[in-house]
């Protein structure tokens, strides 16, 4: 009887794990999410070029330090996730990111979001926009930024200043509100450089539409700011400022000083304590308990675009070079090379929100070869003599950067020097990187 009741007891237990991961698959990965700073170690069968290029970017910036995270999530469960309707957008209209770009379905449906400004991205957009060997470039690694506050650093001032200098917090109190910053920033752990772009990232330099509103009960007039765009989300530009304002008024933000301390707490609490401690983990949640459904945003080059300001800003302040800590995602099953980028003109007919689309059937290495090489009829720009601008040329140049190839022709090296100022460096690979992107035209 006793043994009857045991083998009862255990088919009740299995068949409640079963019914338990069917509903929470994810959960099953929440005890293999690790950072590990060895990166010697990494895999390379696993996870294929990751290795190379961190020690690539370690070789060139020696201050910097590197991490990953095991995710221990299968990649194509990720993009298929990402890549539901509305999950992530990229603003309408744009040529640059058009075709492939976009989600078939919403495009032929012509369904919007936040009054007709987003739509819909493709999974191909999503598998190249999370797909860290992008990204693993000088230009764009700043997404990975660690954003917790560094307790061995000293933080200057003075960079934070240069951050907001001559934009709308430069009012008279900027002094004051540098303060406020730094202070919270140190009581709740988080990196103050980062809130100080995430600022500029959210508001632009004058102020958006949801820094400062009014609200006004028996002609009595108070104003709310809601500084970091907290719940600034809806169908049409009145909701998303209307929910703003809710939230910033709900908040008791009546003063900047109040909106500062409330939005670095808003994303201490909500994000940086709990695992998403980049701006790429802040905008892709592949963080266990909450997977997938909580993101700072919906722009799919939010961490990208947020990473790269910040590095342009550090640029101008020659502050690039501090001992910064960044944290690379690694999934399992990664495609053995490169996620393409996707092409601006369509190239299929099917809904490119199906993830069955050749995910792991990438053939380039190469983040920006268009499928297209440019056709360029001058020199400028076509570093190894074709005929053609492509990603060969890109190539080229960061190999002579790296000095991995010594080159002497006098040809090619003028090929190279994009901005004609007698030099060839990362103002020239920028350039370059520009016009294969569709930013930037390279003229004779």
């Amino acid at each position: 009887m006793k043994k009857t009741k045991a083998i009862a007891i255990i088919l009740i237990i299995n068949i409640i794990c079963t019914i338990f991961f069917s509903i929470y698959p994810s959960k099953i990965f929440a005890a293999t999410q690790r950072i590990d700073s060895q990166i010697s170690k990494i895999d390379d069968k696993k996870y294929p070029g990751i290795k190379s290029m961190i020690e690539n970017l370690k070789k060139n910036h020696n201050n910097w330090k590197f991490k990953v995270m095991y995710t221990g999530l299968d990649w194509n469960t990720v993009i298929k996730e990402e890549a539901k309707h509305g999950r992530n957008l990229i603003g309408a209209n744009q040529k640059n990111y058009s075709g492939d770009w976009l989600c078939e379905k919403c495009e032929k449906e012509r369904k919007t979001y936040s009054g007709g400004n987003w739509i819909c991205v493709s999974s191909d957009a999503v598998a190249y926009m999370m797909d860290p060997r992008n990204s693993l470039y000088y230009e764009d690694v700043f997404q990975f930024l660690e954003l917790s506050y560094d307790k061995d650093s000293t933080y200057d001032t003075n960079i934070i200043k240069s951050i907001l200098k001559n934009s709308f917090l430069d009012d008279g109190n900027l002094d004051t509100y540098i303060t406020t910053i730094i202070n919270r920033s140190k009581e709740k752990n988080v990196n103050p450089y980062y809130i100080a772009g995430k600022i500029i990232q959210e508001q632009g330099t004058k102020g958006g539409a949801t820094f400062k509103m009014k609200y006004t009960v028996n002609d009595k007039t108070t104003y709310y700011y809601n500084i970091f765009n907290i719940n600034a989300t809806g169908g049409t530009t009145s909701a998303i400022v209307s929910n703003a304002l809710d939230w910033a008024k709900d908040k008791g933000w009546d003063t900047i000083e109040k909106c500062l301390i409330g939005g670095v707490d808003f994303i201490a609490n909500g994000y940086i304590t709990i695992g998403q401690d980049t701006m790429y983990f802040e905008k892709f949640d592949v963080i266990a308990d909450t997977y997938y459904t909580h993101q700072y945003a919906q722009d799919v080059m939010y961490a990208q675009n947020q990473g790269e300001k910040l590095r342009r800003i550090l640029e101008g302040i020659n502050a690039t070079e501090h001992a910064y800590t960044f944290v690379i995602p690694l999934y399992e099953n990664m495609p053995s090379s490169t996620c393409k980028r996707p092409s601006t003109t369509r190239t299929n007919s099917d809904d490119v929100n199906n993830t069955d689309n050749n995910l792991n059937n990438n053939t380039s290495n190469d983040n920006l070869d268009n499928n297209k090489p440019i056709e360029a009829s001058y020199n400028l720009g076509d570093a190894n003599n074709d005929g053609k601008i492509n990603s060969g040329d890109l190539l080229l140049v960061k190999q002579y950067l790296l000095k991995v190839k010594n080159i002497k022709e006098e040809k090619t090296l003028t090929a190279m020097d994009i901005n004609k100022d007698k030099k060839i460096n990362s103002g020239d690979l920028l350039l370059l990187k520009k016009h294969l992107l569709g930013t930037y035209k390279i003229t004779k």
